[in-house]
């Protein structure tokens, strides 16, 4: 368990949230370059896990106009967290609209056995 101090912002640790630019991706299923785009994106965010800038993303199960994902980065600005976020191939193509914001970590637990589903990445 990790219980953060409130007063001790810190910096360089943003959310940006990825929304759906065509709900019907969802819905009704993704082009081909939607699907192109998506794999792109799964490899980038992987990369970015592996290099140390990721430390947790998700999204939600939903699939109507509030479904959304988060991904947590380390970055030492705001503008380079936005570029963190607009260098996604997804994003770029136009296949999710993100936002960024600074982000202070409160509360952590462990993380539950049901949600991890592969083996670490050494």
């Amino acid at each position: 368990m990790h219980i953060a101090d409130p007063r001790q912002v810190p910096s360089g640790v943003f959310v940006y949230t990825l929304r759906p630019a065509r709900l019907a991706m969802l819905t009704e299923g993704p082009t081909v370059e939607e699907q192109a785009l998506a794999a792109q994106h799964w490899t980038y965010s992987q990369e970015l896990l592996a290099r140390g800038h990721m430390v947790f993303a998700g999204r939600t199960l939903v699939r109507d106009a509030g479904t959304f994902a988060i991904a947590i980065v380390r970055a030492p600005s705001a503008d380079a967290a936005r570029e963190i976020a607009e260098n996604d191939p997804a994003v770029a193509g136009g296949v999710f609209r993100a936002e960024v914001f600074p982000f202070q970590p409160m509360l952590m637990g462990e993380w539950p056995p049901e949600a991890a589903t592969v083996p670490p990445v050494a």
